[in-house]
């Protein structure tokens, strides 16, 4: 058996504009996203049976439903391969938490896949088959700090890829992205703010903080869930230099240039029984991260 362990990294929104509905029910977009240093981790085997998923996380779908299942089933479809697929997901981000976690899992999938049956799939293919998965699967393919457009399939590096470190806050519940769209159809702007992020970035450097982050979603989000706007009130009073929700949420992000200040910070929040968690920016040169199971795996590679 051929086996592969891969870090499937968490992702969060450095901005966020919902543009109009598109014809296929999805609305386009214009952001910018950034792998961080949160992951998931996907053991991934090959056998000679069908396609089997498993998850320490009673809570995340295994069937046919699991972006993971989906990945794997689209990859094997299009290249015609007759293997039977095993995938272990340990669920270390929290789901519906608007960090990318179910879309980054499938794009290693995707990735592991590719390595593990030697097909020297491009990016470009494997994008192609990584959009009908999810709007925000073809990102995590390369990962890094991009400007995505579209209803996701526009992807622009953004170089050099700026550096950030991190407090990310899960408030214990989730938020639909379907439901979340639905909620914010009517507060479509025309106001063009988003476009400008490609060069708000100087040598890594961000030249407006507060153009950066703005997000559609937290005009709507924020009056739904109290909890939220007590979250990101002390994140700003204790400290970050920029606060915002990732996606549609749940999740708030701080970004902190002075590590005690941050260290402070996720004491109290940790305290008030917050899942919290520091971070910071990862480069799509560190994607993947994987490794094979044994000696003879790492030769075989």
């Amino acid at each position: 058996m051929k086996s592969i362990r891969i870090k499937a990294f968490a992702k969060v929104n450095l901005g966020l504009r919902v543009l109009e509905k598109r014809k296929d029910g999805y609305h386009n977009i214009e952001t910018v996203l950034q792998t961080i240093s949160l992951f998931d981790q996907l053991d991934i085997s090959l056998d000679n049976q069908s396609i089997v998923i498993t998850a320490d996380n009673p809570e995340l779908a295994v069937d046919e439903t699991n972006l993971c299942y989906k990945a794997t089933k689209i990859l094997l479809e299009r290249t015609g391969q007759k293997r039977g697929v095993t995938i272990h997901i340990k669920k270390n981000l929290p789901i519906g938490a608007g960090l990318g976690g179910g879309s980054s899992d499938a794009a290693s999938v995707l990735t592991g896949l590719n390595l593990l049956l030697s097909l020297r799939l491009s990016t470009e293919e494997m994008r192609s088959m990584a959009l009908p998965i999810g709007s925000d699967v073809p990102f995590f393919i390369d990962g890094g700090t991009a400007f995505v457009s579209g209803r996701g399939e526009r992807i622009e590096p953004i170089i050099p890829e700026p550096f950030y470190n991190y407090l990310v806050v899960f408030p214990g519940f989730s938020i639909d992205t379907k439901w979340a769209y639905e909620k914010i159809k009517f507060l479509t702007k025309s106001k063009n703010y988003i476009k400008v992020l490609n060069y708000n970035f100087d040598a890594g450097v961000v030249k407006n903080g507060k153009m950066l982050i703005k997000n559609d979603f937290e005009e709507v989000m924020l009056k739904e869930y109290s909890e939220l706007k007590i979250i990101r009130r002390l994140l700003i009073l204790n400290g970050a230099a920029s606060v915002s929700l990732s996606g549609s949420g749940s999740s708030v992000y701080g970004i902190f240039d002075d590590k005690k200040k941050m260290d402070n910070t996720l004491t109290k929040l940790a305290e008030k029984g917050y899942w919290v968690k520091e971070a910071f920016s990862i480069k799509s040169s560190e994607i993947p991260q994987f490794s094979f199971k044994s000696k003879e795996e790492r030769e075989w590679k």
